[in-house]
C-alpha cells in the first residue's frame, strides 16, 4: 500500500513532539503502556497529556523568538476536543516491516467519552473517521478509557490493544529503562531483540570487510578487527532495550536520559554491577573557577574487569607496536577513582590547560609515580624512532622530590619540538602545531607537579604553579573543596543516584571567557559578565545489568543561554542574516 508524504510528515511531527517537550515527573507506570503489545518494536509514552500541553506553552515562552507559535495553536485545539481525557497517558506505537523505509504508527489516545470524541459518528465495523485539517484519521474504541488512532483504517482495525502487557515491558526495560520511565515525563524505548535480523545483517556486512582489512594491513590487522567485531557482536546480541527520555521542570530545568539494558546473566551485564560514588572526589579538589570538572569511580568489580579486558583488546589490536610504551593496564592497576578539574583562565592564549589539576585515589601513590616515570622512559625510546616524522619528544619525572611551599612534589615535563611539522598541512591553512601546543600548555609541552597526598591520594597539576599545587594538596586533605559548592549541588540534585561518573560544565566561566571574544569578533553587540550560574551536569550509572546516561540543564542556565542567543540572532537579523539555534 502506498504511504503518503503527508503521513511521513505527520510521523516526524508526532515523534519529535515527545522528544522536545516533557512533563513534571509522575510516579507510577503510565496506563497506556499496558495497552501496547509486548512484541512492539518501539514506543513513545507521555504519562499525562494535559501536562504535556501546559509545558509546550511554557517551553515556547522560554524559547522566545526561537519558539514555534504553531504549537500553541495545536495545544489549544487538543484542549478543545470533546471527550478527551487530559489527565490520561498517551502512547505512539511504532512498527516497521522488512524493507520498509518509514515506520507505521498508531496512537493510543486517552478518552473519557469516546462517543463525544468521535462527535457521535456512526462508524464502519467499529472504525470511525476524524477529519484533522486536510487529513482524515481513523479511530477505534479499545475500552478502558483508550482509543487507537492512525492514518490508515486497516492499521487501526488490526491493532491489538488488549491489556496485561506491563510485566513484559518491565522486563524489557530492565533497571536502566525503568529508571528512565519513572523519572522522565516523555520516554521512548526500543525492544532490541525485535530487530535481531537487522542487527545480524549489519554484523555480516562488517564481517565481509575483514578480507579487505587483511589485504591492506596484513594478518595481524585482520586479527585485531575480528576481535573488535566479536566484542561488538557480543554487545549487540546481549542488548535487551534502548531507552531515552526527557523531563522538564520549570523550577529546576530540563534533563535528557539515554540508557541501555542487557539480558540477565549475559556476559555484558556482568560488567554492569557497580555501586558508584563518583561525587565523593569533589571533596578532594579545591574550590576554583572551572570550565569543567569530571569525576569517576573505578572501584567496582565490573568496571575493573571491563578495563582489564579492554586494555588487553587494545594491546592485541596494536599491530604497529605504537602503544607498546603505554601500558595503560599497569597504570590503571590500583587506581580506585579520581577527578579532573579544568580551571578557568583569564588568559587562555597563555595555555588553556595551565589551571588543570587531577586527584586520584590509588593504592600506592609513590609506586604510581615510579610506574609513570618508567612509562615515560619507555616512551622516549619509542618516540626516538619517530623523529623522522618531525616530532621530537622527551618526557621526564624528577627522581627525587622537591620541597615546594612545604610540599614534597615531583616535577615532570613533556618537551616537544614540533618546528619540523610546520607547513606539513599541505597548504590547507591548518593550524600551526607549535602554536597549538603553546595555546594548550603555554610552552613546548605539558609540564607540572605530581605529589602524594596522604596514604592513598595523588595530586597532579598541568603547570608548574606552586600556588595551584598548594591549593590542590590542601583540598586533598578536605580543606576548601568543591564538595559543598551550592551551584554544583543544585545540578547534582537532578542527576541519578549511584553514579560511576559525573561531570559539570561551568557555563558561567565559559561565557565570561568566550563573551568578550564574541564581542570582539562582532558576534554580539556587547557582553555583560555572567553572574554565578548552576553548571550543566552529566552522569553515568552502570548497575543492574544496564547503563544510564543523563544530561541536565538548570533552568537559570538555560534562560541565560536563550538570552545570549536572542542577542546574537537580533544582531544577525539586523545585518540581514538570521542564525538558528
Amino acid at each position: 500500500m502506498q504511504r503518503s508524504a503527508l503521513r511521513i510528515n505527520r510521523t516526524m511531527l508526532c515523534c519529535s513532539l515527545p522528544a522536545l517537550i516533557a512533563l513534571p515527573a509522575i510516579a507510577g507506570t503510565p496506563e497506556a503502556l499496558d495497552r501496547v503489545p509486548a512484541d512492539t518494536q518501539a514506543v513513545v509514552v507521555v504519562p499525562e497529556l494535559g501536562e504535556l500541553l501546559n509545558d509546550i506553552n511554557s517551553i515556547n515562552a522560554i524559547l522566545g523568538d526561537q519558539g514555534e507559535p504553531m504549537l500553541n495553536m495545536v495545544t489549544a485545539m487538543i484542549r478543545g476536543m470533546p471527550g478527551i481525557n487530559l489527565e490520561g497517558s498517551m502512547a505512539a506505537v511504532l512498527s516497521m516491516e522488512e524493507h520498509q523505509e518509514e515506520p507505521d504508527m498508531v496512537f493510543l489516545i486517552p478518552v473519557s467519552d469516546y462517543n463525544a470524541f468521535t462527535n457521535e459518528q456512526k462508524g464502519v465495523d467499529g472504525v470511525h473517521e476524524m477529519p484533522m485539517g486536510d487529513q482524515t484519521m481513523y479511530l477505534r474504541n479499545l475500552g478502558g478509557g483508550f482509543a487507537v488512532m492512525g492514518e490508515f483504517a486497516e492499521d487501526v482495525r488490526e491493532y491489538d490493544g488488549e491489556s496485561g502487557n506491563l510485566k513484559s515491558h518491565a522486563k524489557a526495560l530492565g533497571r536502566a529503562g525503568s529508571r528512565i520511565a519513572d523519572h522522565n515525563d516523555v520516554f521512548f524505548f526500543v525492544n532490541i531483540p525485535q530487530f535481531q535480523d537487522e542487527i545480524d545483517m549489519g554484523l555480516q556486512e562488517m564481517e565481509s570487510q575483514g578480507e579487505m582489512i587483511e589485504m591492506m594491513g596484513g594478518a595481524e590487522a585482520a586479527q585485531g578487527f575480528d576481535q573488535m567485531l566479536n566484542a561488538m557482536r557480543t554487545v549487540a546480541n546481549d542488548a535487551l532495550s534502548f531507552a531515552a527520555g526527557m523531563s522538564f521542570d520549570q523550577g529546576a530545568g530540563v534533563s535528557f536520559d539515554f540508557g541501555l539494558q542487557f539480558k540477565d546473566d549475559s556476559s555484558t551485564s556482568e560488567y554492569l554491577n557497580n555501586n558508584g560514588n563518583a561525587g565523593k572526589y569533589f571533596s578532594n579538589v579545591p574550590n576554583i573557577d572551572y570550565f569543567f570538572a569530571a569525576s569517576y569511580d573505578m572501584s567496582g568489580s565490573g568496571i575493573q574487569r571491563f578495563l582489564n579486558e579492554y586494555m588487553d583488546l587494545i594491546k592485541d589490536m596494536d599491530t604497529t607496536g605504537a602503544m607498546g610504551a603505554f601500558d595503560m593496564k599497569a597504570m590503571l592497576s590500583g587506581v580506585k577513582g579520581g577527578i579532573q578539574v579544568m580551571g578557568a583562565s583569564d588568559n587562555i592564549m597563555g595555555g588553556l590547560f595551565t589551571n588543570t589539576l587531577y586527584y586520584a585515589e590509588v593504592d600506592n601513590p609513590k609506586g604510581y609515580i615510579d610506574s609513570t616515570r618508567k612509562m615515560y622512559e619507555d616512551m622516549n625510546d619509542q618516540m626516538a624512532q619517530l623523529a623522522e616524522a618531525g616530532v621530537e619528544m622527551n618526557a621526564s619525572i624528577d627522581e627525587e622530590p622537591t620541597e615546594i611551599n612545604g610540599i614534597e612534589a615531583y616535577g615532570f615535563e613533556v618537551l616537544m619540538d614540533m618546528t619540523q611539522m610546520q607547513g606539513m598541512n599541505g597548504g590547507m591553512g591548518g593550524p600551526n602545531p607549535a602554536m597549538m601546543m603553546q595555546m594548550m600548555f603555554g610552552g613546548n609541552g605539558p609540564s607540572g607537579y605530581i605529589a602524594p597526598a596522604g596514604d592513598h591520594g595523588l595530586v597532579l597539576t598541568m603547570s608548574q604553579n606552586p600556588t595551584l599545587l598548594g591549593k590542590a594538596v590542601d583540598a586533598a586533605k578536605g580543606n576548601n573543596t568543591m564538595g559543598s559548592v551550592a551551584a554544583i549541588q543544585k545540578t547534582r540534585d537532578m542527576l541519578p543516584d549511584n553514579r560511576v561518573m559525573e561531570m559539570y560544565i561551568g557555563a558561567d566561566h565559559l561565557a565570561n571567557t568566550a563573551g568578550p571574544m564574541a564581542m570582539m569578533f562582532g558576534l554580539i553587540p556587547e557582553f555583560e559578565p555572567v553572574e554565578s550560574l548552576p553548571p550543566l551536569g552529566m552522569a553515568l550509572t552502570a548497575d543492574g545489568g544496564g547503563m544510564l546516561f543523563r544530561t541536565v540543564i538548570p533552568m537559570q542556565t538555560m534562560d541565560k543561554a536563550m538570552h545570549i542567543f536572542d542577542e546574537m540572532n537580533a544582531m544577525q537579523h539586523n545585518g540581514g542574516e538570521q542564525m538558528d539555534f
